[in-house]
């Protein structure tokens, strides 16, 4: 099966608009979490806050990352501006990583080329700030009569307005409208979806524009994830699973952490088939390998992870790229901060990688913008991307007692805790590893890009 050349990359992360911004926060050491706003969040925290985990209607952690001081311009894309403004988030992030990896990838303007490009992005199916808004009235509409019941007050009405008239219809269909938005924005052709395989959703976008590639069905495919769900659904929703830390403490590959810390943003790559890149003297950023995919289907509950189905992801990257895993240099880890994920997931790399002897050097990059759900695998990406470019391996910061033993994979000697050199071995090689809910596994392996002539 041809290998797949990544040809553009972008980005909006937490405090980086773009790559290298990204690049610049990696390279300081810089955590871009903090504790959610008023701006963040729509309505002051302190109304539904309560350190105390478990309360009914409570949310007990403020930490996040978040897409702040955001420059949209809505006069830069190919629809209707008051259109555009009216839109969520979710379409103007799309819209802007769109076209940031399309000018990438140096195919901007080029109407032949993008007419046959197809776009696949992962989305999370949770509400949005908009699309509440949308949804507001209906609510109250049904809500008011059923509490006047309860209190015997006909005239009961609920405090403050739950209307707005700006709310645009489109917005009640964010986790499947995006792509179609884009396509139309830049002319692509009608191949278009979004899905849902939550926090492996980028590998299984790029799994799939990279079919659309092989099979012919395409010659340029975007790919990738955006995690814009409405900050206090999100909340509400993890304070309930008790994915929070209650000891406050968030730190991937660290023993003392107890939990993830959610944030948002999107990343998205630019995909053409290797030959064709190199045909066409397209810059190569990076080649994509081998992309396995497992789910473990029925387990013991839907966020307990599973290392046997973590292990069938591995296997099945390996033998499609028809690598040994010795020639890994680096291992990013899905590592979520989780005891029970951060357990599991090394105890798979211990199985595979221990098995192969083939230790890799780990780390993590959810300990500088926690843990962006669907598009977590973006941030990944976008990571070793440029650390392969520079020849730089970024620090896992605020690991303070590092996970693991000194005969397991994921140990103290093998955690990057400080800038480091890329070893030496030839050809560069990264792997990149993403869990999501109900066992959607997904393991990428990909290769040092080189400039086409």
């Amino acid at each position: 099966m041809e290998k797949i050349a990544i040809i553009g990359l972008s980005c909006l992360f937490p405090d980086a608009n773009n790559p290298e911004q990204f690049w610049q926060n990696l390279s300081k050491e810089k955590d871009s979490t903090s504790d959610i706003s008023v701006a963040d969040l729509g309505l002051d925290p302190s109304i539904f806050y309560d350190s105390t985990k478990g309360k009914p209607e409570k949310f007990y952690f403020l930490k996040g990352g978040f897409i702040r001081n955001f420059d949209f311009n809505p006069s830069e894309y190919n629809l209707p501006a008051e259109f555009v403004q009216s839109l969520d988030n979710t379409f103007k992030w799309s819209l802007y990583a769109a076209k940031q990896a399309i000018v990438n990838s140096g195919y901007w303007g080029n109407e032949s080329a993008l007419s046959k490009c197809g776009v696949i992005l992962g989305t999370l199916a949770l509400p949005t700030k908009a699309s509440n808004q949308l949804f507001a009235p209906i609510y109250q509409q049904t809500i008011e009569p059923a509490i006047g019941e309860l209190l015997q007050e006909k005239d009961f009405r609920l405090g403050g307005s739950l209307t707005t008239a700006k709310a645009s219809p489109y917005n009640a269909m964010v986790s499947g409208l995006p792509a179609a938005i884009i396509s139309r924005a830049f002319a692509l052709s009608g191949t278009h979806l979004c899905i849902d395989a939550a926090c492996s959703s980028s590998f299984y976008a790029i799994k799939l524009a990279s079919h659309y590639l092989q099979s012919g069905k395409a010659d340029v495919m975007l790919a990738g994830a955006i995690s814009c769900s409405d900050p206090l659904f999100l909340r509400m929703l993890f304070s309930g699973i008790q994915g929070y830390p209650e000891n406050g403490i968030s730190r991937p590959l660290d023993k003392a952490s107890r939990g993830l810390i959610t944030s948002e943003g999107i990343g998205m790559v630019m995909l053409k088939r290797y030959s064709d890149a190199v045909r066409d003297g397209d810059k190569i950023l990076a080649t994509i390998c081998g992309n396995g995919l497992s789910n473990d289907g029925k387990g013991k509950h839907l966020l307990s992870p599973n290392a046997q189905g973590q292990t069938l992801a591995y296997q099945r990257a390996y033998a499609e790229a028809e690598l040994d895993p010795q020639t890994i240099d680096y291992l990013e880890c899905h590592a979520t901060g989780t005891l029970l994920g951060d357990t599991t997931e090394s105890n798979s790399v211990q199985g595979f990688f221990g098995q192969n002897q083939a230790p890799p050097l780990v780390g993590s990059t959810k300990n500088n913008v926690g843990h962006l759900l669907v598009a977590a695998g973006m941030v990944g990406i976008t990571k070793t991307i440029l650390s392969m470019s520079h020849n730089v391996i970024p620090a896992t910061i605020n690991v303070s007692e590092p996970m693991g033993s000194e005969n397991n994979v994921v140990s103290p000697q093998n955690i990057v805790r400080t800038a480091t050199t890329w070893p030496s071995k030839g050809t560069k090689h990264v792997a990149l590893s993403a869990f999501g809910f109900g066992g959607t596994n997904s393991h990428l392996i990909l290769e040092q890009g080189e400039v086409s002539k």
